[in-house]
């Protein structure tokens, strides 16, 4: 089992404090910014992954989407901030949540490794990755408030480069494809990291407004399911999970899905504090 790591610093400790936040986020959705939930299956989403007080709102666009469906297991691409593991680590473990445990689709998992192994993607199962990374716990008690019974295939991705992407892309997409089981691909990232302590100074002046349209630039691409420029883009900026983005573009494109946007804000917009700031992108893919 692994155990929480960052609740009581990046969501709350207890039980009915997550339960009461989460439910907060829900019922302050704007409507307008859910228009596309009419006939709509709604089957990939980006959400950010920073603590909730900032980016928990952009986050609970996407989960409020999918409250009413029954999915099966959720496959999470998680940003691996710490460099532990492979290149693409997967956990085995059961995750547990003050809102309980979840378990992990071991089934799943196998039959994504056997793939993975046949093509020649280097693939190996990490607990050591996973044990202090917060990009997939963030995830699941949204998860536990919108879904029951479910599974998950946690998976952390780093160090690949953009024709390995593409393979792993089209690796996802046709597990999918081949699946009873209704599954949904969710993409772990926050988008740029501006300021001193991120090393990435390329503005100095009007940084809220140079910020958004830096990001804009990323999330345009994503929504063309354009890797090769998502790609480009990603090198320039600070943007840390690229990696689990360009997976899911390349898993959206194969099961021709279409994007679109829900929320994008920053950290700044929340502190005012613009000389460190983070920006989040919730988009959804059907």
């Amino acid at each position: 089992m692994r155990k929480a790591q960052v609740a009581g610093s990046f969501y709350p400790e207890k039980k009915q404090e997550i339960e009461k936040q989460i439910s907060g986020f829900f019922s302050n959705l704007e409507v307008a910014s859910i228009k596309l939930k009419e006939n709509k299956e709604i089957k990939a989403g980006i959400v950010p992954h920073a603590g909730y007080a900032y980016s928990g709102k952009c986050a609970s666009f996407v989960y409020n989407l999918i409250r009413n469906e029954k999915i099966d297991a959720f496959i999470i691409l998680g940003t691996n901030h710490s460099g532990l593991g492979g290149r693409i680590s997967f956990s085995i473990d059961d995750f547990d949540t003050p809102l309980g445990s979840v378990e992990s689709d071991i089934e799943l998992i196998e039959k994504i490794m056997l793939r993975a192994k046949r093509d020649k993607i280097d693939i190996s199962v990490s607990e050591e990755a996973h044990k202090y990374e917060h990009s997939i716990e963030v995830q699941i008690p949204f998860l536990q408030s919108v879904q029951k019974n479910f599974k998950i295939v946690p998976m952390l991705v780093k160090d690949l480069n953009l024709i390995e992407l593409k393979k792993f892309g089209k690796l996802i997409s046709d597990i999918i494809k081949n699946e009873k089981k209704n599954i949904f691909v969710i993409a772990s990232s926050d988008f740029t990291h501006y300021g001193r302590a991120y090393g990435f100074l390329p503005f100095t002046e009007n940084i809220r407004e140079n910020l958004y349209e830096l990001d804009d630039k990323a999330i345009q691409s994503i929504l063309k399911l354009d890797a090769d420029e998502f790609y480009v883009i990603s090198r320039k900026t600070t943007i840390c999970g690229s990696q689990a983005i360009l997976s899911l573009i390349e898993t959206a494109k194969n099961l021709k899905l279409t994007g679109e946007k829900l929320c994008y804000y920053t950290s700044g917009d929340v502190s005012q504090d613009w000389d460190m700031a983070v920006g989040y992108a919730s988009i959804v893919f059907y």
